[in-house]
């Protein structure tokens, strides 16, 4: 063996070092994909609306048009953009707007770093799970999916930050679930309340999390209480995950006790939502949403705004391929993914607002950890099984790569479309030249 040789498999013994070795690629194939003509589609109503003009307001120092006139001190830095969306992310965008100015970009790159975080996490909460081969091919299929590239370019619009709580809420349970311990049960509560106040639908995740903790350990429901718990849980433990969970959806608490506006919002849309989905009709509903996740996982119908819609039918063999291979595995973490997806997808029947195919943006983490897996890990066996699952994964991987530029490729021609179009560019551009000088505008495209 040579020097190099030898001296590059003392480098990659480092933990930090393997980490950072293993993710450099999916980092790079995620915001070479991800970042290209970032500034189309056009400035969505909602990317304006639920981000943009605060963090603009917060960066030049204005007076800030906080939702429900509820804010915190005298320029009412906000708490909420709608009664379920946090205003967590306009702190985010702040700086970036001072940097870059009002425009498109300055929403858009720290949406793009969220789907990087994304990635990190995920990859963190599949090592937990399995090991750094298996999270490996998780992130890197994560990394070139086309619903989670395009849905990272306008992340606020799609899930605001829900789609980084989802792995690091998993992640935090994998580690509290092995080790127990105050401090991971804090750290569990706070990815949870976190979540909640990005977004009120994450509670989606956290139904499909407590139905699937309920469901494996069926079995243990009749005996002492402590056996359920690989760590017997002490008060400390309760109190800390109880702590971490009001300190995550703190500003939600607040926004609530100054408005109420998050509980009328759910008194009013309880039977009938906002855009008006019938919650009672429960078999409707979830027949649209398993088309939708379908959907959402090949890649295809949603994202039609880019110009046209392609797809990737192998996802649906992946996926189902990977639940099965998983439920024949003793592992109940893995179990328990599949189990969070499912309850959670059935918990998506009910909503407050409309049934919306980039709800399920949230989900993405876990069906693409589900594939890794089951099929994925199958890749490092090295005998027929591994074989099979390449067949499977490679195509896929780059079915998906194609997609991605090949999406790209109608953006170009098109600059989006409906209320995508970058027809509002134009727009901004002659309302900077009217008088008085500072215009603020928000368009349906």
């Amino acid at each position: 063996m040579s020097a190099v040789q030898a001296a590059g498999r003392r480098w990659l013994r480092k933990p930090a070092l393997l980490d950072a070795a293993l993710m450099a690629l999916p980092l790079l194939l995620f915001f070479s994909l991800s970042g290209y003509q970032l500034q189309l589609p056009g400035l969505h109503n909602d990317e304006a609306q639920e981000a943009g003009l605060q963090a603009w307001q917060l960066a030049a120092g204005t007076s800030i048009d906080a939702f429900r006139n509820t804010g915190l001190g005298a320029r009412r830095f906000p708490l909420m953009v709608q009664d379920y969306i946090g205003a967590g992310f306009v702190y985010l965008a702040a700086p970036f707007a001072w940097l870059l100015g009002p425009g498109t970009l300055s929403v858009r790159v720290p949406a793009l770093l969220v789907g990087g975080a994304t990635l990190l996490a995920t990859f963190g909460c599949l090592s937990s799970l399995a090991d750094k081969q298996t999270a490996f091919v998780g992130v890197l299929l994560l990394a070139v999916q086309p619903s989670f590239v395009f849905w990272s370019r306008q992340g606020v619009l799609i899930a605001s930050l829900t789609v980084l709580c989802t792995p690091l809420v998993l992640w935090a349970a994998s580690r509290y679930g092995r080790s127990g311990g105050w401090q991971r049960a804090a750290l569990l509560g706070l990815a949870a309340g976190l979540g909640i106040y990005a977004k009120l639908l994450f509670v989606w995740v956290l139904l499909g999390m407590l139905c699937a903790v309920l469901l494996l350990n069926a079995d243990l429901l009749f005996k002492p209480a402590r056996s359920l718990w690989p760590h017997p849980p002490h008060w400390q433990q309760a109190a800390a995950m109880l702590a971490g969970f009001a300190a995550g959806c703190a500003p939600l608490l607040l926004y609530n006790l100054l408005t109420g506006g998050t509980l009328l919002s759910l008194q009013t849309n309880t039977a009938v939502s906002f855009y008006g989905v019938d919650n009672s009709a429960l078999a409707a509903n979830l027949a649209t949403r398993l088309e939708q996740l379908r959907a959402v996982v090949a890649g295809r119908d949603h994202l039609w705004y880019l110009g046209g819609t392609l797809t990737n039918p192998l996802w649906d063999v992946a996926l189902f391929l990977s639940a099965l291979l998983i439920s024949l595995q003793p592992q109940r973490g893995p179990r328990a993914l599949v189990l969070v997806l499912l309850f959670g997808l059935i918990a998506t029947v009910f909503t407050v607002s409309g049934l919306f195919p980039h709800h399920l943006a949230l989900f993405a983490p876990i069906w693409v950890s589900i594939v890794a897996l089951g099929l994925g890990r199958l890749l490092w066996r090295r005998d027929g099984l591994s074989v099979v699952a390449a067949l499977i994964l490679v195509p896929l991987f780059l079915r998906d790569v194609q997609m991605d530029i090949g999406y790209h490729r109608l953006l170009t021609k098109s600059g989006g479309r409906g209320a995508h179009s970058d027809a509002i560019e134009r727009l901004a551009t002659v309302l900077t030249t009217l008088n008085p000088p500072s215009v603020a505008a928000l368009d349906w495209g």
